[in-house]
């Protein structure tokens, strides 16, 4: 059994922080509106309180807000009408009230996907932006005009606390408004099931005696369990692994199977089916940067389902030229749910990255997770050992990750996660030496002390002076305390 004698000092991490309020005057609402248009990274507090925001202000008056953002927006559309999904989705909403969008358009049966991306994670998340943010635009131009949005989060990770939803139904029925069903379906993808006081909001919602009422209840009970993912290994198709001119050797990779989610497919819009259907990976997804925080944020509870839909994407920095899409893990770290073996398995392929900067954004998830108690290091010492088993992952550039990590702060966290590790490269893997002297300074400079592995042990006892053998002495050495 390992012990460690001094803790680790990790960077800290991070607290979630409550949304503010949107600005209550309508000077304040269109100038935020116009910062969010003219800003080319997209939080998701500054779009959600620009929606929430735009349909208070409409609520309160609808003909002076579409005067002032005619004034100090209309010259970002064209006189005549425009299909909503030529428009971000902001400019969506705003067009929505200049009139400017054509209105069927906005319906629910013209919130399409691209061809060619039907297995597309991210295109699956945007389906369901676009659903909601076409459904507001409607209800902008409609009357009576909605009080506020239901989805609003609380936290500027997207999450909504359940109590607090209950609170927004409780008025919506108090004032007779019936909730839209896109904007409700995301009101309850962003309630957070593990909040200790869920079980008293599931027992207030249900005290409601209305269907959103006895559908929430439902959702913080099993109704709301993400779906389970059954890990296996695949061969990539050769032909998308070529996609987007992505050049590599298309090795094994770890992947995950996503279980079905029947209330998904059940109970809400058609934009949503898609996250509650099975799927077997995808291979074909390609998604730049911009806005993959609002994206993120429709499903901020759970972030082992979107590592899983990620992990190609991120093992593709590992086995092409390709950058791939670790640059999301240190967000998806950040959000809640559980920790599960997806995001593991995407931390672990990530740490594997060709290029340094591929690399860098794992060693930040895996910190995260070290610095809030949840990295489950044996776990993700055993998908790397995998990786460098099937190889995915190449020992020098997992050497280059831990040492990063372990620069930070984490020796003791490194050390757990390489002793899983070691075992799959040694006797003689080609980079082992490198692990070994990495595991040897985490172990030197975080006092763990226990049993020398057998591995270890073995490579120690051979003759000669070569970094491997070495590295091993100086690692079984100080794991005996000497």
């Amino acid at each position: 059994m390992i012990s460690t004698v001094t803790q680790d000092t990790l960077p800290p991490v991070p607290p979630a922080q409550r949304l503010d309020p949107p600005p209550s005057g309508l000077a304040g609402i269109v100038e935020l509106t116009a910062a969010h248009l003219d800003s080319r990274v997209h939080t998701v507090p500054v779009f959600e309180r620009v929606l929430d925001g735009l349909v208070r202000q409409a609520h309160r008056d609808r003909n002076a807000l579409a005067a002032a953002l005619s004034t100090a927006l209309g010259h970002r559309y064209p006189e005549e009408e425009t299909e909503a999904h030529r428009l971000t989705p902001v400019d969506v909403a705003v067009a929505a009230l200049l009139w400017r969008v054509a209105g069927y358009s906005l319906k629910p049966e013209y919130v399409r996907r691209q061809r060619g991306h039907e297995e597309c994670a991210q295109g699956g998340l945007e389906l369901v932006v676009a659903a909601r943010v076409r459904e507001i635009g409607y209800a902008l131009r409609s009357a009576p005009a909605l009080p506020f949005l239901l989805a609003t989060p609380t936290w500027d990770t997207g999450a909504l606390d359940a109590a607090e939803l209950v609170e927004r139904l409780a008025e919506y029925r108090r004032l007779g408004v019936r909730p839209g069903p896109a904007n409700f379906g995301q009101a309850l993808l962003r309630v957070r099931r593990d909040d200790p006081a869920a079980p008293a909001a599931a027992a207030a919602a249900d005290r409601l005696g209305t269907a959103e009422g006895d559908r929430l209840a439902a959702w913080l009970g099993p109704d709301g369990e993400p779906g389970t993912g059954r890990r296996r290994v695949v061969m990539p198709d050769p032909q998308a692994h070529r996609a987007w001119s992505r050049a590599g050797a298309a090795v094994p990779q770890v992947a995950f199977a996503s279980g079905e989610r029947p209330a998904l497919r059940r109970e809400f819009p058609e934009a949503f089916h898609w996250l509650g259907r099975p799927h077997e990976g995808f291979t074909r997804c390609y998604h730049w940067h911009a806005g993959h925080a609002v994206r993120a944020a429709v499903l901020p509870e759970d972030r082992d389902v979107q590592a899983r839909w990620l992990l190609p994407g991120v093992t593709l920095a590992a086995t092409t030229g390709d950058h791939g899409d670790s640059w999301m893990l240190p967000h998806l770290a950040l959000l809640g749910g559980p920790a599960g073996p997806g995001l593991h398995s995407a931390i672990a392929a990530g740490m594997g990255g060709r290029h340094p900067a591929s690399r860098r954004p794992a060693v930040e998830a895996l910190l995260v997770l070290a610095g809030r108690g949840e990295l489950d290091a044996p776990l993700l010492g055993r998908e790397l050992a995998a990786m460098v088993t099937l190889g995915t992952v190449k020992p020098n550039r997992l050497a280059d990750a831990a040492r990063s990590a372990a620069a930070a702060g984490a020796y003791a966290t490194v050390w757990a996660v390489l002793a899983e590790v070691l075992p799959a490269l040694l006797p003689s893997t080609r980079g082992a030496g490198e692990v070994l002297a990495v595991a040897a300074d985490c172990v030197e400079r975080c006092g763990a002390t226990g049993p020398v592995p057998a591995e270890v042990a073995a490579a120690a006892a051979r003759t000669g002076s070569h970094r491997l053998v070495t590295e091993a002495r100086r690692l079984a050495s100080a794991l005996a305390g000497r």
